[in-house]
């Protein structure tokens, strides 16, 4: 497999300090899961960690019984993945669930450092010791936002399906390139929309990598579960009651979900149209970024249509904030040309004015993803007798909000900044370019 280069640190500093931060983070999560438990069962809640990994394991369980894993749920939620993810699913089934739990979970857990990691290769490439710091920096700073901490807390899949794409994007070259996006999709069909990013920005043997490793994982469904297959694509993947219990009120952070919320019923059938448009729309500036050599923003780009325009899509699978968080940290101490000075006739501001509101954005972004946690966590242990849907529906607005500001923002940055030397049209350039660099 052909792997774009990274120089760092020697092999023995790498080693001692990676091993510190991998130990740091299973010892902070296990606490902080432990604790949860421990003040949950003080007060007499029925909150357990893991609810979704439960999921994955009645549905696991259920094919080892010969049975679908379509007709199984629990409290009301059923599984929704492809066939595929059953098969990969099955380890699980076969031990005790406190066994399942914490070795996916310590297992999801290390992939935080992992991807922080990726993402500083990409964006503070170098040796010495400060690559270092900001792993154990920003490993720390990452694990208490909600989408990271939810997904450990329910043990869904958001963190694998988030380092398979970013390792697929950013590190790997050549004919290898579209196999663990596909891989991905095999295991959750949202990945998908990065193979039209891949085709439309021109890489299009990776592209088509990407569907066929996707086919293959489609094929080997049907090869060894074809009743279940049968099942899925016959109609269960788009059934979205299968997400929550029949008695609970929809909602999410997807364009549905905030159609749902907002409009009368007369007018919910216009989230489909608005979720086409602004599936096109984002993908356009996802292609314009990664032309301007900006690929990580993209990325990201890609990522967020990707949530916006998904039947169902919660506060857990934004995930990708890890990305964008280490995007505006690496510009926070670099000059980016500003849309004020682009106009004719305006000032320009000054360096040091431009540089100083990056970490207020910065701060303020982490707290938007941060500060839904405590008031989660409060409402799993009983310590705030409202309604889940009270809170949490004002979160998913939020993230909704949030990210088509962000495909906003975008557009507009790239429309007032010119396009940095490079090859020539029509060419891909490297990840690593011009982005995020100091």
């Amino acid at each position: 497999m052909s792997v774009a280069p990274y120089s760092g640190p020697d092999r023995r500093t790498v080693l001692a300090a990676t091993t510190g931060v991998l130990v740091l983070t299973v010892a902070v999560t296990a606490a902080a899961i432990a604790l949860v438990q421990w003040v949950a069962a003080g007060t007499g809640s029925a909150w357990a960690p893991g609810g979704d990994l439960a999921v994955y394991r009645d549905a696991a369980g259920a094919v080892l019984a010969g049975e679908s894993p379509y007709e199984v749920s629990r409290d009301g939620y059923g599984f929704v993945y492809p066939p595929f993810a059953v098969l990969a699913l099955l380890p699980l089934a076969q031990v005790g669930p406190a066994v399942g739990f914490w070795v996916w979970t310590v297992g999801s857990a290390l992939l935080v450092p992992a991807v922080v990691w990726l993402l500083i290769g990409h964006l503070a490439p170098g040796g010495g010791r400060r690559p270092l710091v900001l792993l154990a920096v920003g490993t720390l700073a990452v694990l208490p936002v909600s989408p990271i901490a939810g997904t450990l807390l329910l043990g869904n899949v958001n963190i694998v399906l988030l380092a398979l794409v970013l390792v697929d994007m950013l590190r790997i070259r050549g004919r290898h390139q579209g196999i663990l996006i596909g891989l991905a999709a095999g295991l959750k069909l949202t990945p998908l929309i990065f193979v039209a990013y891949l085709l439309l920005t021109g890489r299009i043997r990776a592209g088509l990598t990407a569907l066929a490793t996707f086919a293959g994982t489609v094929a080997i469904g049907f090869l060894f579960l074809p009743s279940a297959s049968a099942t899925f694509w016959g109609g269960a993947f788009v059934d979205g009651s299968r997400t929550r219990p029949p008695d609970e009120e929809a909602f999410g952070s997807s364009l549905r979900g905030a159609v749902l919320n907002l409009l009368p019923e007369s007018m919910h059938p216009v989230w489909l149209p608005a979720s086409v448009l602004a599936g096109v729309a984002g993908l356009a500036v996802a292609v314009w970024a990664s032309r301007r050599h900006e690929e990580l923003t993209g990325i990201l780009a890609c990522a967020v249509t990707g949530l916006l325009v998904s039947p169902v899509t919660w506060y857990a699978h934004w995930v990708w904030c890890v990305p964008l968080l280490a995007l505006i940290a690496a510009r926070s101490g670099r000059p980016v040309p500003s849309l004020i000075a682009a106009r004719p006739g305006r000032p320009v501001p000054s360096l040091s004015a431009a540089r100083s509101g990056r970490p207020v954005l910065l701060g303020g972004l982490w707290l938007v993803f941060a500060l839904p946690l405590p008031w989660w966590i409060a409402y799993v242990v009983g310590w705030v007798p409202v309604p889940e849907q009270t809170w949490v529906m004002p979160v998913e607005l939020l993230y909704t909000a949030l990210g088509a500001a962000l495909l906003v923002l975008v557009a507009a940055r790239l429309r007032h900044t010119g396009a940095p030397p490079g090859p020539p049209s029509g060419r891909i350039p490297e990840p690593a370019t011009s982005e995020g660099r100091p």
